[in-house]
């Protein structure tokens, strides 16, 4: 469990310094040099993925309640609309228009749909975890940068691209899901 809770801690704590502590930032930009700034929060954030990943298939589940059998179709359909939102991240798209952070809004659901889906004692620590922190990221980016500026709509080919590209790593999570977590999705 002490794995899962540092790999969390380093995962919101890492997070937080662009959006809570910008002069902070500004600092080690100054220091380091953008690329080596960015180097350094990308490792950050695998190092904190890694322990994760570790700390979840290291600790034993304790359960704390029994999930409904009838949300699971729910649950799944609720990743697959996260795997869409991130997929319209960080460019124009017309989900973009629609949903002002579609990668926090993409972790919201992905964590809310393994709440529905899991009812042990490191499910409610992880997801229960990343819910709070994107709803916080959301709060914190809101008051940060104002009014919501709508990008223009790209092509429907590009929007469709990005769909089927969005539809392939549904297929791929469905093959590591296993691999990584320990659990088949179906």
């Amino acid at each position: 469990m002490t794995i899962l809770l540092a790999g969390i801690i380093v995962w919101i704590g890492i997070h937080l310094i662009p959006s809570l502590g910008v002069e902070y930032k500004q600092a080690l930009v100054a220091r380091m040099g953008l690329l080596a700034y960015q180097a350094a929060f990308a490792l950050t954030v695998l190092t904190a993925l890694g322990l994760i990943i570790v700390g979840w298939q290291s600790t034993r589940p304790a359960f704390v309640y029994l999930p409904i059998a009838e949300l699971r179709p729910v649950a799944i359909g609720l990743v697959m609309l996260a795997v869409v939102l991130l997929g319209a991240t960080g460019r124009a798209t017309r989900i973009g228009r629609l949903v002002r952070f579609p990668q926090l809004t993409a972790i919201l659901l992905w964590a809310c749909a393994h709440l529905l889906a899991n009812g042990d004692s490191r499910s409610l620590i992880l997801f229960g975890s990343a819910a709070c922190w994107a709803i916080l990221m959301m709060i914190v980016i809101t008051r940060r940068e104002g009014d919501w500026q709508k990008k223009p709509a790209p092509s429907w080919t590009i929007e469709l691209l990005g769909i089927v590209l969005s539809l392939a790593a549904i297929a791929g999570i469905v093959v590591i899901h296993p691999w990584i977590t320990g659990m088949p999705i179906f």
